[in-house]
């Protein structure tokens, strides 16, 4: 009598703690999830002088529907994996036999994880993206803007030269065949006026 009592609450922890992974689970989905937002801003001083500028996405509606299809995909895989454990569980814990303070124990277990690390573990996953995209951003953004420089600064000398050397020489052979086109016409129509 004694042994079935203790295996019982201790069935009921084990379904707790089930719970507390498959929660753990449902975070990994949601970090991925939240990696792929296009814009996270944390709020915070600190957030808000580093922050990436915010940009018009090109592909917003292609982007939304691809994001869709993806997170239909995440939730059918979690809840697959979530389904096979509660039945691996059942079958090593209660021989197979399905009782329902089983899967209440295991919602009670999900839902103090969610309520409770789940909320510390997305706070800080969010601003860990949002820092590392920070960085990826800034570290590209110092690379490029020295080429960048370099590049206008280019552009600027070679249309200098362009409009200095290369402009003139056209205008000056432009205004040549025009000229000798007029002396060709103006002896072409007095020859005419002569010829009456």
């Amino acid at each position: 009598m004694i042994l079935e009592f203790y295996g019982t609450y201790s069935a009921f922890a084990y379904a707790t703690i089930l719970g507390s992974i498959i929660g753990l689970l449902y975070d990994v989905f949601r970090i991925i999830r939240i990696s792929r937002l296009p814009y996270i801003a944390p709020k915070g001083r600190f957030f808000e002088i580093i922050k990436i500028p915010e940009r018009k996405h090109l592909f917003k509606r292609l982007f939304f529907v691809s994001d869709n299809l993806l997170t239909f995909a995440e939730d059918t895989v979690f809840w697959i994996i979530a389904s096979i454990l509660e039945i691996l569980f059942i079958y090593h814990i209660n021989n197979g036999a399905i009782r329902v303070y089983f899967i209440m124990c295991t919602v009670l277990g999900a839902t103090i994880y969610f309520f409770t690390i789940g909320k510390i573990t997305i706070y800080f996953s969010v601003r860990i993206i949002f820092l590392i995209r920070c960085l990826l951003y800034w570290g590209i953004y110092i690379i490029i803007y020295p080429i960048r420089v370099i590049f206008h600064f280019i552009i600027k000398v070679s249309l200098f030269i362009v409009s200095k050397t290369i402009i003139p020489v056209v205008e000056t052979v432009k205004k040549q065949s025009l000229n000798s086109y007029s002396k060709k016409r103006a002896s072409h129509i007095l020859i005419q006026s002569k010829k009456g």
